[in-house]
């Protein structure tokens, strides 16, 4: 990896676990919107170092901000979610990196799909074991769905739109295009 991808991996990782504990009431628990999420979708703008970095990210943000009272408890939450988040943006690179609109919210729909499925499997035994409550497996997955579905689908996919177009303006990436169909 070259050091300005570092950089970049090492920013994100950074902007991540900012994110996660200074939004962490609304960041774990049954009923959350992890905004910090939303840097999933640059894995689709950036590639391997968007990949690297929520991955990094999640597991500090998490160790530092889980709420089990248990250090046990919180180093499961950080290897079982940064192991999310790992697949779920690699995942969303390899359907929506380097491709338009439509192929980014594609990208967003399996990104939620393997956070919600991923963490809201994981959460429900969090809870129990922390808090001795017991919450079904699918109220479990439904309270990490729509949280998902506004980070990622809808912040995740706008900031992805929005930084690549901050990347490659309309006119450099005309040209682009017409140099390499010389």
């Amino acid at each position: 990896m070259k050091a300005r991808e570092l950089a970049l991996s090492a920013v994100l990782a950074a902007m991540y676990a900012a994110a996660v504990v200074l939004l962490s009431p609304v960041s774990f628990l049954p009923w959350q919107v992890r905004v910090a999420d939303a840097l999933l979708m640059l894995s689709t703008v950036l590639g391997w170092p968007a990949v690297i970095g929520v991955t990094v990210g999640c597991f500090v943000g998490n160790l530092l901000a889980a709420p089990w009272g248990s250090a046990f408890l919180a180093a499961v939450d950080a290897v079982l979610g940064s192991l999310a988040n790992l697949a779920a943006s690699y995942l969303g690179l390899k359907v929506g990196l380097g491709r338009g609109f439509w192929w980014k919210v594609a990208a967003a729909a399996v990104e939620v799909a393997v956070v919600s499925l991923v963490v809201g499997f994981y959460l429900k035994y969090l809870l129990l074991w922390a808090f001795s409550t017991d919450v079904p497996l699918w109220l479990s997955v439904a309270g990490v769905l729509p949280g998902s579905i506004v980070s990622i689908g809808v912040l995740g996919t706008g900031l992805a739109v929005l930084v690549e177009r901050r990347l490659r303006p309309a006119g450099v990436a005309s040209r682009l295009g017409a140099e390499e169909a010389k």
